[in-house]
């Protein structure tokens, strides 16, 4: 049998419960560290990277992180465009005050980045309230229709552009997710190879970016099985290149 001809929509323990303090500082750590390991931290930067060709050296741009998790990716965007010369300022929102109490205990004080506490479909954020909007490990948690209507959301909160970072289903990613989780709690140990089965493969996000109507972001695999979908809005040849020096 084919492996995982299509993705799983089984839930997820994290999706439906809060597991006590000590368990949630613990899969954020995890997911940290496996972020800075096997480059799925460095495909966000990546892709940052490429769109900051443009960028007015001094400028100041801002970024909604959305589903932020334990803030790692906001943290790491803010190090990244100081060590570039621009003023990066992130937005970290989860829907989680238990999740946002973790990742504030995270990192170094001067890398935080804002928090909010809310749910991305009801935050009172207005149409081009950010630059970008980014995710990371955010995608695969939604079915195909929640994964749209969220790239909608994303289109109309961001000015410039979108960066979206997840797993890619493979076999190989669910046995090295089995294997990584073992040593650990068992929220871990459930979720972390159901996610690699709830994940999308590029083609599928690729057919749900066209149901969206954002033909203007581009799909790229990276090292450590991941994808990311971004890109830069088009934008009329009058309109000055992101960035306010």
């Amino acid at each position: 049998m084919m492996w995982q001809a299509r993705r799983s929509l089984e839930r997820e323990h994290m999706d439906d419960h809060t597991p006590p303090q000590a368990i949630l500082d613990e899969v954020y750590w995890f997911l940290g560290a496996i972020s800075r390991w096997l480059g799925g931290t460095r495909a966000t930067l990546r892709r940052f990277e490429q769109l900051s060709a443009d960028w007015t050296p001094g400028s100041s741009i801002s970024i909604l992180d959305v589903a932020c998790g334990g803030a790692d990716v906001a943290r790491a965007l803010q190090v990244w465009g100081r060590s570039r010369g621009f003023d990066v300022q992130v937005t970290a929102l989860d829907i989680s005050a238990r999740t946002l109490d973790s990742a504030r205990r995270r990192g170094e004080p001067r890398d935080q980045p804002r928090f909010v506490c809310a749910d991305l479909h009801n935050a009172p954020f207005r149409d081009g309230a950010f630059d970008y909007v980014t995710c990371a490990l955010f995608f695969h948690h939604l079915t195909d229709d929640e994964v749209v209507r969220t790239l909608r959301v994303f289109d109309r909160v961001a000015r410039r552009g979108i960066v979206v970072n997840d797993l890619i289903r493979r076999w190989r990613l669910y046995v090295w997710s089995w294997l990584f989780t073992r040593p650990f709690n068992a929220v871990l140990r459930a979720d972390g190879p159901l996610s690699v089965r709830r994940a999308l493969r590029p083609g599928e996000l690729a057919a749900l970016t066209a149901r969206a109507g954002l033909g203007w972001l581009s799909i790229q695999t990276h090292l450590g099985h991941r994808m990311t979908l971004a890109g830069e809005r088009p934008r009329p040849e009058s309109q000055p290149p992101p960035g306010r020096p």
